[in-house]
């Protein structure tokens, strides 16, 4: 899955660290949950992270481009993942919506990235491409499961996730915490317009 649509710039020759590059990460997006994008300037970044501006400059091209990338990767934890038994998935998929949107330092960041992108229309492209990669891979690997298992939606896949995603977004925006068994009852009602599919024809 493709975190930032930004190419990161590497030196020729140095080696990858891992741990260095995941420090300047996190700094980034601390940065972000504190200050905004209007305030995600380069000084800040690399006094958080603790490093030179050439470091920064040998992996990114701009703060932008590496707290997209930091957060896109973070985010590819929400992923739905098909074991054979759609309630079970979805209940999974919906508690890793939780963890996603309650994690104070990513909540904070999502919600600049909802408002600031409204504003901004620098930001959003950022985010977009890896965001689509999630949906469409969630959309598919759920419209699959369904037809493995014999299931005829009444709903499109597409509008079950999306209602687990807004319901724990929403509730996140407004403050609240959504309780898990809140969303076993809610899978519950979504898959109750499931029915085995017809039999075919002899």
């Amino acid at each position: 899955m493709a975190t930032s649509e930004s190419t990161t710039k590497r030196a020729v020759g140095r080696p990858r660290d891992p741990a260095l590059e995941a420090r300047i990460k996190d700094a980034a997006l601390n940065v972000l949950a504190e200050h905004g994008f209007s305030g995600l300037t380069l000084d800040r970044v690399c006094a958080a992270a603790k490093i030179p501006k050439a470091t920064f400059y040998r992996r990114w091209d701009t703060p932008r481009h590496l707290v997209s990338e930091a957060f896109n990767e973070r985010f590819e934890y929400g992923l739905l993942h098909d074991t054979g038994d759609v309630a079970a998935d979805l209940r999974t998929f919906a508690r890793v919506l939780v963890e996603l949107y309650t994690d104070d330092l990513l909540g904070r960041c999502l919600l600049f990235i909802v408002t600031e992108s409204k504003v901004q229309p620098d930001v959003a492209p950022l985010f977009t491409g890896a965001q689509g990669q999630r949906r469409r891979h969630n959309v598919s690997t759920l419209e699959q499961a369904l037809e493995t298992q014999g299931l005829r939606p009444s709903l499109p896949a597409q509008t079950i996730l999306n209602v687990l995603n807004g319901v724990a977004f929403n509730m996140y925006a407004a403050g609240q915490r959504v309780p898990l068994e809140t969303f076993d009852t809610l899978i519950d009602v979504l898959l109750k317009s499931l029915s085995k599919a017809d039999p075919p024809s002899t």
